[in-house]
Protein backbone atom coordinates (compact mmCIF):
# COMPACT_ATOMS: atom_id res chain seq x y z
CA UNK A 1 0.00 0.00 0.00
CA UNK A 2 2.93 2.19 0.85
CA UNK A 3 4.82 1.97 -2.15
CA UNK A 4 1.79 2.01 -4.60
CA UNK A 5 0.79 5.38 -2.58
CA UNK A 6 4.65 6.75 -3.42
CA UNK A 7 4.46 5.65 -6.72
CA UNK A 8 1.16 7.69 -7.39
CA UNK A 9 2.80 10.89 -5.63
CA UNK A 10 6.03 10.81 -8.10
CA UNK A 11 3.59 10.53 -11.07
CA UNK A 12 1.12 13.31 -10.19
CA UNK A 13 4.53 15.35 -9.68
CA UNK A 14 5.54 14.56 -12.85
CA UNK A 15 2.30 15.25 -14.15
CA UNK A 16 2.67 19.01 -12.56
CA UNK A 17 6.07 19.18 -14.14
CA UNK A 18 4.91 18.30 -17.47
CA UNK A 19 1.91 20.24 -17.06
CA UNK A 20 3.72 23.45 -15.89
CA UNK A 21 6.54 23.92 -18.48
CA UNK A 22 3.85 23.35 -21.33
CA UNK A 23 2.22 26.59 -19.88
CA UNK A 24 5.19 28.40 -19.82
CA UNK A 25 5.86 27.58 -23.54
CA UNK A 26 2.52 28.48 -24.52
CA UNK A 27 2.63 31.82 -22.86
CA UNK A 28 3.36 34.88 -24.82
CA UNK A 29 7.08 35.83 -24.85
CA UNK A 30 7.68 39.48 -23.94
CA UNK A 31 9.72 41.35 -26.49
CA UNK A 32 12.36 43.62 -24.88
CA UNK A 33 12.70 46.81 -27.44
CA UNK A 34 15.24 49.12 -26.73
CA UNK A 35 13.19 52.65 -25.75
CA UNK A 36 14.02 55.30 -28.21
CA UNK A 37 15.72 57.50 -26.27
CA UNK A 38 14.46 61.31 -27.02
CA UNK A 39 16.44 64.01 -27.29
CA UNK A 40 15.11 67.77 -26.06
CA UNK A 41 15.03 70.57 -28.73
CA UNK A 42 18.04 72.62 -28.65
CA UNK A 43 18.09 76.58 -28.30
CA UNK A 44 19.03 78.58 -31.25
CA UNK A 45 19.44 82.56 -32.06
CA UNK A 46 16.67 81.81 -34.64
CA UNK A 47 13.53 84.05 -33.08
CA UNK A 48 14.96 85.81 -31.20
CA UNK A 49 14.72 89.79 -31.17
CA UNK A 50 18.10 91.62 -30.68
CA UNK A 51 16.95 92.69 -27.47
CA UNK A 52 16.25 89.55 -25.91
CA UNK A 53 20.10 88.27 -27.28
CA UNK A 54 21.49 90.76 -25.58
CA UNK A 55 20.30 90.35 -22.56
CA UNK A 56 20.93 86.77 -22.44
CA UNK A 57 24.17 86.80 -23.65
CA UNK A 58 25.49 89.83 -23.16
CA UNK A 59 26.05 89.98 -26.82
CA UNK A 60 24.30 91.02 -29.69
CA UNK A 61 23.80 89.02 -32.88
CA UNK A 62 26.64 89.86 -34.84
CA UNK A 63 29.54 90.00 -32.05
CA UNK A 64 28.08 85.98 -31.60
CA UNK A 65 27.82 85.39 -35.68
CA UNK A 66 31.64 86.85 -35.42
CA UNK A 67 32.84 84.73 -32.33
CA UNK A 68 31.24 81.43 -34.04
CA UNK A 69 32.72 82.24 -37.27
CA UNK A 70 36.11 82.44 -35.38
CA UNK A 71 35.47 79.73 -33.30
CA UNK A 72 33.62 76.81 -35.08
CA UNK A 73 36.72 74.86 -36.62
CA UNK A 74 37.54 74.35 -32.70
CA UNK A 75 33.98 73.05 -32.02
CA UNK A 76 33.32 70.93 -34.78
CA UNK A 77 31.91 67.36 -33.50
CA UNK A 78 34.00 64.94 -34.75
CA UNK A 79 32.03 62.65 -37.44
CA UNK A 80 31.79 59.35 -34.81
CA UNK A 81 29.47 61.12 -33.05
CA UNK A 82 26.06 59.88 -33.80
CA UNK A 83 23.53 62.57 -32.27
CA UNK A 84 26.59 65.91 -32.61
CA UNK A 85 25.52 69.24 -30.53
CA UNK A 86 26.04 72.00 -33.18
CA UNK A 87 28.97 74.89 -32.18
CA UNK A 88 26.36 77.24 -32.00
CA UNK A 89 24.42 75.35 -29.46
CA UNK A 90 27.82 74.91 -27.80
CA UNK A 91 28.87 78.34 -28.14
CA UNK A 92 25.13 80.06 -26.73
CA UNK A 93 25.18 77.66 -23.61
CA UNK A 94 28.47 78.89 -22.24
CA UNK A 95 27.64 82.46 -23.34
CA UNK A 96 24.30 82.27 -21.06
CA UNK A 97 26.71 80.73 -18.30
CA UNK A 98 29.40 83.68 -18.26
CA UNK A 99 26.45 85.91 -18.81
CA UNK A 100 24.20 84.81 -16.00
CA UNK A 101 27.24 84.18 -13.67
CA UNK A 102 24.86 80.33 -13.02
CA UNK A 103 25.61 76.84 -13.04
CA UNK A 104 26.60 74.32 -15.97
CA UNK A 105 22.96 73.20 -14.86
CA UNK A 106 21.14 76.10 -15.94
CA UNK A 107 23.13 76.84 -19.32
CA UNK A 108 22.03 73.26 -20.44
CA UNK A 109 18.75 73.34 -19.59
CA UNK A 110 18.34 76.37 -21.19
CA UNK A 111 19.93 75.67 -24.31
CA UNK A 112 18.04 72.04 -24.11
CA UNK A 113 20.98 69.63 -23.84
CA UNK A 114 22.33 67.53 -20.66
CA UNK A 115 25.05 68.78 -17.75
CA UNK A 116 27.25 65.93 -18.24
CA UNK A 117 27.28 66.98 -22.00
CA UNK A 118 27.74 70.41 -21.20
CA UNK A 119 30.17 70.00 -18.79
CA UNK A 120 32.39 67.59 -21.73
CA UNK A 121 32.66 70.62 -23.85
CA UNK A 122 33.17 73.58 -21.62
CA UNK A 123 36.55 73.46 -21.55
CA UNK A 124 36.80 73.62 -24.99
CA UNK A 125 35.07 76.20 -25.73
CA UNK A 126 36.21 78.39 -23.50
CA UNK A 127 39.80 77.42 -24.62
CA UNK A 128 38.77 78.41 -28.04
CA UNK A 129 37.24 82.24 -26.57
CA UNK A 130 40.25 82.59 -25.15
CA UNK A 131 42.94 81.77 -27.91
CA UNK A 132 41.38 84.90 -29.52
CA UNK A 133 42.53 87.40 -27.03
CA UNK A 134 45.66 88.06 -28.54
CA UNK A 135 43.90 89.39 -31.84
CA UNK A 136 40.90 91.04 -29.74
CA UNK A 137 43.14 92.94 -26.78
CA UNK A 138 46.73 94.17 -27.46
CA UNK A 139 48.15 97.21 -25.51
CA UNK A 140 49.56 99.62 -28.10
CA UNK A 141 53.37 98.39 -27.76
CA UNK A 142 54.58 100.25 -30.58
CA UNK A 143 55.83 104.21 -31.09
CA UNK A 144 53.21 104.18 -33.97
CA UNK A 145 50.36 102.67 -32.12
CA UNK A 146 51.42 104.97 -28.73
CA UNK A 147 51.45 108.42 -30.93
CA UNK A 148 47.97 107.34 -32.40
CA UNK A 149 46.22 106.21 -28.70
CA UNK A 150 48.01 109.99 -27.37
CA UNK A 151 46.29 111.62 -30.33
CA UNK A 152 43.19 110.01 -29.65
CA UNK A 153 42.70 110.96 -26.15
CA UNK A 154 44.21 114.47 -26.83
CA UNK A 155 41.61 115.31 -29.53
CA UNK A 156 38.43 114.32 -27.32
CA UNK A 157 39.62 115.69 -23.51
CA UNK A 158 42.79 117.73 -24.23
CA UNK A 159 44.78 115.48 -21.84
CA UNK A 160 48.51 114.58 -23.46
CA UNK A 161 50.44 111.26 -23.40
CA UNK A 162 47.46 109.23 -22.53
CA UNK A 163 47.94 105.41 -23.51
CA UNK A 164 44.82 104.37 -21.83
CA UNK A 165 41.91 104.84 -19.60
CA UNK A 166 41.80 102.33 -16.37
CA UNK A 167 39.12 101.20 -14.06
CA UNK A 168 37.80 98.33 -12.45
CA UNK A 169 34.49 96.64 -12.06
CA UNK A 170 32.49 94.09 -10.22
CA UNK A 171 31.50 90.67 -11.96
CA UNK A 172 28.84 89.32 -10.16
CA UNK A 173 29.65 85.18 -9.52
CA UNK A 174 28.39 82.34 -7.36
CA UNK A 175 31.47 82.18 -5.48
CA UNK A 176 33.09 78.26 -4.59
CA UNK A 177 31.87 77.64 -1.35
CA UNK A 178 35.34 76.82 0.19
CA UNK A 179 36.90 80.18 -0.61
CA UNK A 180 33.15 82.29 -0.26
CA UNK A 181 34.40 85.09 2.45
CA UNK A 182 36.76 85.88 -0.33
CA UNK A 183 34.72 86.62 -2.82
CA UNK A 184 32.59 88.91 -0.77
CA UNK A 185 33.11 92.37 -1.87
CA UNK A 186 32.77 96.09 0.10
CA UNK A 187 28.27 96.12 -0.90
CA UNK A 188 28.42 92.10 0.88
CA UNK A 189 27.76 90.58 -2.88
CA UNK A 190 30.10 87.91 -4.31
CA UNK A 191 31.72 88.53 -7.45
CA UNK A 192 34.89 89.00 -9.08
CA UNK A 193 37.26 92.51 -9.24
CA UNK A 194 37.55 92.86 -13.06
CA UNK A 195 40.34 95.62 -14.00
CA UNK A 196 40.19 97.02 -17.57
CA UNK A 197 42.05 99.18 -19.82
CA UNK A 198 40.57 101.16 -23.21
CA UNK A 199 41.91 103.08 -25.30
CA UNK A 200 40.17 106.50 -27.08
CA UNK A 201 37.60 104.99 -29.24
CA UNK A 202 36.43 102.68 -25.61
CA UNK A 203 38.13 99.32 -26.89
CA UNK A 204 39.69 97.11 -24.22
CA UNK A 205 43.31 97.10 -24.77
CA UNK A 206 44.05 94.92 -21.48
CA UNK A 207 42.22 93.41 -18.72
CA UNK A 208 42.96 91.25 -15.56
CA UNK A 209 40.06 88.97 -14.48
CA UNK A 210 41.80 86.78 -11.74
CA UNK A 211 41.18 88.72 -8.44
CA UNK A 212 38.45 87.95 -6.20
CA UNK A 213 36.17 90.68 -5.08
CA UNK A 214 37.81 91.42 -1.74
CA UNK A 215 40.64 92.58 -3.67
CA UNK A 216 40.85 96.31 -3.68
CA UNK A 217 41.52 98.19 -6.97
CA UNK A 218 44.83 99.71 -5.93
CA UNK A 219 46.09 96.09 -4.93
CA UNK A 220 45.96 95.24 -8.58
CA UNK A 221 46.81 97.81 -9.98
CA UNK A 222 50.17 97.31 -8.54
CA UNK A 223 50.58 94.01 -9.19
CA UNK A 224 49.56 94.95 -12.83
CA UNK A 225 52.28 93.60 -15.63
CA UNK A 226 52.18 97.21 -17.64
CA UNK A 227 52.05 99.24 -14.07
CA UNK A 228 55.78 97.75 -13.82
CA UNK A 229 56.55 98.28 -17.20
CA UNK A 230 55.49 101.96 -16.70
CA UNK A 231 57.78 101.71 -13.70
CA UNK A 232 60.56 100.94 -15.66
CA UNK A 233 59.90 103.64 -18.32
Amino acid sequence: MEVLFIQHARRRRAQDQQQQLLQHQQRPQRQHRRQERIFPTRTTLLGLRQQDIIQRYRLNWQAIQQLLHNTEPQLAPSLQTPHPIPPETKLIAVLHMLASGSFQTTGALVTGISQPSFSAFLPKVLDAIISLTPCHISFPNTQQKQEETKQGFYQINGFPHMLGAIDCTHVRIVPPAATEHLYRNRKHTHSINVQAIVDYRGLITNVVAKYPGSVHDSFIFRHFTINQHFQDG
